[in-house]
Order: C-alpha cells, then structure tokens, then sequence
C-alpha cells in the first residue's frame, strides 16, 4: 500500500520521503534503528513464510513461543485491521502523506476522515500489523521485533507532535483536544 502510494505521488511531483535535516544524533539513530527492524520484519516474514532457510537474527529468536490456532486467527484479523487503517490513512491524507518530517512543503493538517478518530493512524496500523505477525507466526524474532518499533515509533509521534504544535500553532492544539 505505502509503495503505490508513494510511486502515484511521486508521479504527482510530490516527494513522499522527507529527510528531517535538524535531527538530532540520536533522533538519526532512532530512525535508522526503526528501518532496520522494519526492513527485518519485512524480510523475515517472507523468510518464514516460504521458508527461506537464511534468516537475519540468531536461530534461538525463531523459536515458537506460541502456538495456538485462535491465536493465529486472531493476528491475522488483527493484521488485516492494521492494513485497513493503513488504507484509510493514506487515503485521508491524500498528497499531504510523508515518511519523515517534512519541514519544507509539510501539507495541510489532517483532522478530518480516520484523524477525526485517532492523531497516529498510520503508527497504530504498523504496530497491529507487526503484533499481529507475531501471533500468526508465535515467534520471538517477530516479538522482538514489534517491541522494539512500538518504542521507536512512539518515539517518532512524540517527534512529530512536538514538530505539529510548533508548525500549525492553535490548530494543532484544538485538534488534540
């Protein structure tokens, strides 16, 4: 979803990954800390799900810790919740969608659509969807990877709602209340 969205608004002239030039050290940590677990998760659920037989973290993360068949229905309807929110976001956000902190050519404030529910729609997605892979496949990798990005990306809205109050002033501020 996020790949066709960003190639139809690169085709609009809108660069979707914005590179926040006024990060701090560890900020810069955090973000790459943060792709290093997505880009992980990404490779070791098709690693799993094929299965490929090299995978990036030590044997003993791919031990199963779970495994029950309700467990397994349950994150897979908790991954489809995350993909659909996913979707309404990205819908909601309409050109005005980043990857970073767009202090350039930000876009207008969203508050309308899945925003008028919740100020992180896309962050909540990403953590059902990683939390729910854990359940579908009951391993640790996939545990440690999703605890590891709720902290990173609890991380990064506590950036952007910083960057938000500065940025759209009063707006922002009766948006949250």
């Amino acid at each position: 979803l996020g790949i066709g969205r960003a190639i139809v608004l690169y085709t609009r002239g809108v660069h979707v990954v914005a590179i926040d030039w006024e990060r701090t050290a560890w900020e810069k940590l955090a973000d790459l800390l943060a792709m290093i677990l997505f880009l992980s998760w990404a490779y070791e659920t098709v690693a799993c799900a094929w299965p490929l037989r090299t995978h990036i973290f030590p044997a003993r993360l791919g031990t199963v810790l779970v495994d029950f068949t309700l467990l397994k229905v349950a994150g897979a309807v908790v991954v489809l919740t995350g993909l659909l929110i996913f979707a309404l976001a990205l819908w909601a956000f309409a050109e005005s969608w980043r990857i970073g902190i767009d202090r350039q050519t930000p876009g207008a404030l969203m508050t309308l659509g899945i925003f008028a529910w919740t100020r992180n729609p896309i962050y909540i997605a990403l953590d059902l969807i990683v939390f729910g892979t854990f359940l579908v496949s009951g391993r640790a990798t996939f545990l440690a990877i999703a605890l590891g990005l709720v902290g990173l990306l609890h991380y990064q809205i506590r950036r952007e709602e910083k960057y938000l109050g500065g940025a759209y002033g009063d707006a922002y501020r009766d948006y949250c209340e």
